[in-house]
């Protein structure tokens, strides 16, 4: 599914349309559908929001770290130098960073599916298991920076949005 507006619509049509995709978080339809649509169209091109949800859940943590994967499977951790950067100043330019130091938390939540699930919506065979990184990469590079340095701990719940099979 694709919505093609401006990003400065996603407010107004979640808004418009939130009795229609109850099963899609609003940050999902913000983040993917009007951020990325290119980029999820061609990851998971057989999604369907009649068949499918996007749910906010909360994981600990460290569980977020060692369980999602990129698209090539690589561990997600190439914004973790930007982030080794960036702390000692507290670059307030970067609003992700700035959140995450200023909360513990992201501002919105990044977007995972389990693998054997991304590969039946298409996604390439050599996708991150056992979940796929749909999008949020500065987030969980940030957050694998922020336990290393013990800003954060293992067990701390955080939002993340899950693709699942809609009930």
């Amino acid at each position: 599914m694709t919505i093609r507006f401006a990003p400065a619509a996603a407010e107004r049509f979640v808004r418009e349309n939130s009795a229609r995709y109850l099963h899609l978080d609003p940050h999902f339809i913000s983040q993917i559908c009007f951020e990325h649509p290119d980029r999820f169209d061609a990851l998971l091109p057989r999604f369907d929001p009649a068949l499918h949800a996007a749910l906010r859940i909360r994981k600990p943590a460290g569980w977020i770290i060692e369980s999602t994967r990129w698209e090539d499977g690589s561990v997600v951790d190439f914004w973790c130098s930007r982030f080794e950067r960036l702390f000692p100043i507290g670059d307030p330019a970067d609003e992700v960073l700035s959140a995450m130091l200023q909360t513990g938390s992201w501002h919105f939540p990044p977007v995972i599916v389990e693998s054997t699930l991304a590969a039946s919506l298409g996604a390439p065979a050599e996708i991150g298991t056992p979940y796929l990184l749909v999008e949020g990469t500065h987030r969980v590079s940030y957050l694998r920076s922020m336990l290393r340095r013990g800003l954060s701990e293992p067990t701390r719940l955080l939002d993340v949005i899950e693709i699942v099979r809609a009930e």
